[in-house]
């Protein structure tokens, strides 16, 4: 591993922890916890962490002359399907 490979997947971190934080955080309905009660705000976050990771990378990538991935070159589009699937895996695994 590169690298480079290293800090791109570092700068993808934040995006990855919270696709994965409803299934972590996963409770009964009697207590739901912030993430559940939250899924919209949740999603948004996502999609911001998620849009301002692949722009440090595609930087990055750029500034080193590496050709850019589909990810980096429409960062607002793949934030927006992080956002949008985050809420919607929240949705789908909370009881209402």
């Amino acid at each position: 591993m590169t690298i480079r490979t290293r800090k791109a997947t570092l700068a993808l971190l934040p995006a990855t922890l919270a696709l994965l934080a409803p299934a972590t955080f996963a409770q009964t309905a009697a207590h739901p916890n912030v993430i559940q009660r939250h899924p919209t705000a949740t999603g948004i976050a996502a999609g911001m962490a998620t849009h301002h990771a692949l722009k440090v990378a595609a930087r990055n990538r750029k500034m080193h002359g590496q050709k850019l991935n589909f990810a980096e070159k429409h960062p607002t589009m793949a934030g927006i399907g992080a956002g949008v699937f985050t809420r919607h895996e929240i949705k789908k695994h909370t009881a209402h």
